[in-house]
């Protein structure tokens, strides 16, 4: 079983230039605020938090290096937890947290409901601020408990940049005068280009010149009009019903090949994607490369994080299934097959 030459399976998302047509003296009209990406709304909840409380946050070693870049450009100093068995943090580390600083904790891939752990965290120490990482799962992050919660929508769906923050207090405003993003542009083109069929090369320089310039922001800022525009005609239902649909499927066939899995399925969930434990990870990507199918790492180990056990065990053998909505049941079980077909469990 192989793919079509014309299918790329991971990667950025396409944007097919179609959508575009209408976009000539678009005017938002939902009322809804964008940042331009996770790290911008990261940012913007960090420097909300910094003009009354400490500026100290505790957030896990296992995690993304621009969420660790996010909070020192806000001003904040950092302290690392180890989380436990749950990919949750021990609520015997409160005791390391000083009064009215932030813990922030992670949805990981979807998978990691933080709701209870967050609840016991207020119960036992309601001076600390808390802020729940959702960019891995947009259908989750505005029914987080935490006093802050946030989510990438370019992880999920097909636009350049975007991001939503969630705050639980209403009379919490945030100062949204902000400036535009300018990285979406080179994401744009790179999409388009991507969607047009064209080879790697391409478009690959485009979307390494967006992440570039997205890298080098220090500020918080706003997502782009076309992004607004892009998000208010995302299909949410339905690529939550694919996503669903893949998460299944990838789960009722993984099992009887033996993959191992991080986490166990529960049906209620919609995440970003599957994440499995491989020996041999990086020379099976290297193969699954080659035959168009692009699976990423989350995360691989940073200087930070380099006595983390379990920063160190994710870094060397996880790689991630892709199910979101881009992809037929045939493309997902071709992932598989190809995958099971070169991997040591």
């Amino acid at each position: 079983m192989e793919l079509n030459d014309e299918i790329r399976i991971g990667g950025e998302f396409e944007i097919d230039p179609n959508l575009l047509s209408e976009y000539a003296g678009y005017i938002q009209t939902n009322g809804v605020f964008l940042y331009a990406s996770g790290r911008s709304a990261l940012m913007a909840i960090l420097m909300h938090i910094g003009r009354n409380r400490k500026k100290t946050i505790h957030i896990p070693y296992y995690i993304c290096i621009s969420v660790v870049a996010a909070c020192k450009n806000a001003g904040f100093k950092i302290k690392f937890y180890e989380l436990n068995n749950d990919f949750l943090v021990s609520l015997d580390y409160l005791s390391n947290i000083g009064f009215e600083e932030t813990l922030m904790t992670v949805n990981y891939f979807g998978f990691v409901d933080d709701n209870p752990s967050i609840i016991d965290v207020k119960k036992l120490r309601p001076d600390i601020v808390t802020i729940s990482d959702q960019v891995q799962s947009f259908w989750t992050y505005n029914k987080s408990v935490a006093d802050f919660s946030f989510t990438s929508l370019r992880k999920h769906f097909s636009i350049p940049d975007g991001a939503l923050v969630y705050c639980n207090d209403p009379a919490v405003r945030f100062d949204n005068k902000i400036q535009e993003s300018s990285f979406y542009k080179a994401k744009l083109i790179a999409s388009i280009l991507k969607h047009q069929v064209l080879p790697d090369a391409v478009y690959l320089k485009f979307f390494e010149d967006g992440e570039h310039e997205l890298d080098c922001g220090r500020k918080p800022e706003k997502a782009s009009l076309l992004a607004c525009y892009l998000f208010e005609r995302i299909d949410l239902e339905g690529s939550k019903r694919r996503r669903r649909e893949n998460y299944n499927l990838v789960y009722d066939f993984g099992l009887k090949m033996g993959l191992n899995f991080v986490f166990s399925f529960k049906e209620e969930l919609t995440p970003l994607a599957i994440p499995i434990l491989l020996k041999n990870r990086d020379e099976v990507r290297k193969k699954l490369i080659g035959q168009n199918i692009y699976l990423p790492i989350h995360w691989p180990q940073y200087y930070f994080n380099s006595t983390s056990k379990l920063a160190k065990k994710m870094g060397t053998n996880e790689i991630s299934l892709v199910i979101d909505q881009r992809y037929s049941a045939n493309d997902i079980m071709i992932q598989l097959e190809l995958l099971t077909k070169n991997s040591k469990f």
